[in-house]
């Protein structure tokens, strides 16, 4: 008998249907309309909407990567977005 390995050997959090990504994502667009108020609110909800969506068709951890490439984030143990070469 053959078994595959699950390529995530666990399952996201999620909370209210969103996973952590998407609820951080949530709470920034709240934060904002705070900020600005008025009827900013609805193209803030349309910009989440269209964030999630956006999301949900790509691989897991697209959006840390996409962080990664444009220099705003960092990986444990990889070397700097600007570096050309690398040797270990």
């Amino acid at each position: 008998m053959e078994y595959r390995m699950p390529q995530y050997l666990h399952q996201p959090a999620k909370f209210v249907g969103l996973d952590d990504q998407e609820l951080a994502f949530a709470v920034l667009a709240y934060v904002i309309f705070l900020i600005i108020k008025g009827t900013s609110f609805f193209y803030l909800l349309a910009i989440f909407i269209g964030l999630i969506i956006f999301k949900r068709s790509k691989p897991r951890g697209y959006i840390v990567h996409l962080f990664y490439r444009c220099g705003i984030g960092n990986f444990k143990s990889y070397p700097i977005n600007a570096a050309e070469t690398f040797h270990e």
